[in-house]
């Protein structure tokens, strides 16, 4: 993964992985109905301590056994307004714009790479303050068969 901290806090991630895919917004133990959201792998305490130092809302997991490293993510929220988020789905040769009717099929694919844009909002709530991550753009590359690939372009007759 590439991280590049931009001007104006926004962050700039290439080949990133993510976890936790709620684009669609249901409800479930950990989320509201609406709140579409998902989770941007950190790689390493390095790259988590430089987002942790900026403020960012890193979030880290124990390891299980002692051989294990922490698995250390950051909560993103998908907020659909007039600004965004654009979101991009590259299947094969093919590149379509996702709304907020058509997000919620990124829960359900397989995911080859991802790279995005986030933007800051820093927030002060009774004394507390912090930094929420807010999606600004995606690509969101699908992972395919050969077998999908090679009949894209062709017409396949249904039985």
């Amino acid at each position: 993964m590439k991280l590049t901290f931009a001007p104006k806090g926004i962050l700039q991630i290439d080949d990133a992985r993510i976890a936790y895919r709620n684009f669609r917004g249901e409800a479930g133990k950990y989320n509201r109905e609406g709140d579409r959201n998902f989770s941007l792998i950190i790689p390493n305490e390095e790259m988590a301590d430089a987002l942790a130092e900026k403020g960012w809302n890193v979030k880290i997991k124990p390891p299980r056994d002692e051989e294990d490293s922490a698995f250390i993510t950051l909560p993103i929220k998908v907020n659909f307004n007039d600004k965004g988020p654009r979101v991009y789905l590259k299947t094969g040769d093919r590149v379509n714009r996702l709304d907020e009717e058509s997000v919620g099929m990124l829960d359900d694919i397989d995911i080859s790479s991802v790279s995005m844009d986030v933007s800051p909002y820093h927030w002060e709530v009774n004394g507390k303050t912090g930094t929420t991550a807010y999606l600004r753009s995606i690509e969101v590359v699908q992972e395919i068969d050969r077998f999908a690939e090679r009949y894209a372009e062709e017409e396949i007759p249904e039985e």
